[in-house]
């Protein structure tokens, strides 16, 4: 669970608004997820998780903060 946990972490404080920085594009963020694949991150749960984009993107505009 926590390295599933750590991929969806990355993607969303990279995508996130913070007082500190812009978001991040998911085009941008799923290069960095998949360049980490393999090095910091489990690479087959990064590959699904790549695979899953459409996925993804429904659940982040879902509970996006407005």
């Amino acid at each position: 669970m926590g390295r599933i946990t750590a991929i969806a972490d990355i993607f969303d404080a990279l995508t996130s608004e913070r007082p500190y920085k812009e978001a991040w594009s998911i085009d941008a963020a799923m290069e960095l997820i998949r360049e980490e694949a393999g090095e910091g991150l489990d690479p087959r749960l990064a590959g699904l998780f790549l695979g899953l984009r459409s996925e993804v993107e429904g659940i982040k505009e879902k509970f996006a903060d407005n």
